[in-house]
């Protein structure tokens, strides 16, 4: 199936207290905002310069947001292709995997199940486009971590990642993969 042709199995998905449904442009003030508390806090993104709404929408494949009472408080994306270590232990060609990108919830919403139905909701298209996912974490982010090693996501190990070039910082990423399946189908008696 084109990835075009792949959605969740709703287009609402309902978290504890969260809702999330597909970003839309008009969601991206917010978003910024919401990432500057999340850089204020945990240091994601790693550069300051990256708290802008144009680094929200980088990434070439679909993003949501989850939302409490009405107030965006997260967002995940996808970028179409994984690096060629995630790829190769999910056993995929790099560009028949998604990452997983730009997933953030505001502190003051953590534990409300908004980060639990952003995932439920990325993982759900992704099995729907029968493609497996990965995600590179940086390393001070622990409770991340142990959210995705909690939720089935096989860790690949740390190295030194240098994503914005030799001038900029270095720092210790975590590879994660998760290997996805098509639903199966139901069968009946």
């Amino acid at each position: 199936m084109p990835l075009g042709d792949a959605v969740p199995p709703a287009d609402v998905t309902t978290g504890e207290l969260a809702v999330v449904r597909p970003r839309a442009d008009e969601d991206l003030p917010a978003l910024v905002e919401v990432l500057a508390q999340v850089h204020e806090r945990d240091r994601y993104p790693i550069m300051r310069s990256n708290v802008r709404a144009g680094w929200l929408t980088e990434p070439d494949g679909p993003a949501w947001v989850a939302e409490r009472d009405g107030v965006v408080v997260g967002q995940v994306a996808l970028q179409h292709g994984a690096d060629p270590v995630s790829a190769t232990a999910l056993g995929v060609d790099p560009a028949e995997a998604l990452t997983l990108s730009r997933f953030f919830v505001a502190p003051a919403a953590r534990g409300s199940g908004a980060a639990r139905a952003l995932l439920d909701t990325v993982e759900a298209y992704a099995r729907g486009a029968g493609r497996s996912l990965a995600l590179e974490a940086v390393g001070h982010s622990v409770a991340a971590r142990a959210l995705y090693a909690a939720r089935g996501w096989t860790p690949l190990g740390s190295y030194e990642a240098r994503w914005f070039g030799d001038d900029g910082p270095a720092f210790d990423a975590y590879r994660f993969v998760l290997p996805l399946q098509p639903a199966e189908p139901a069968v009946g008696p």
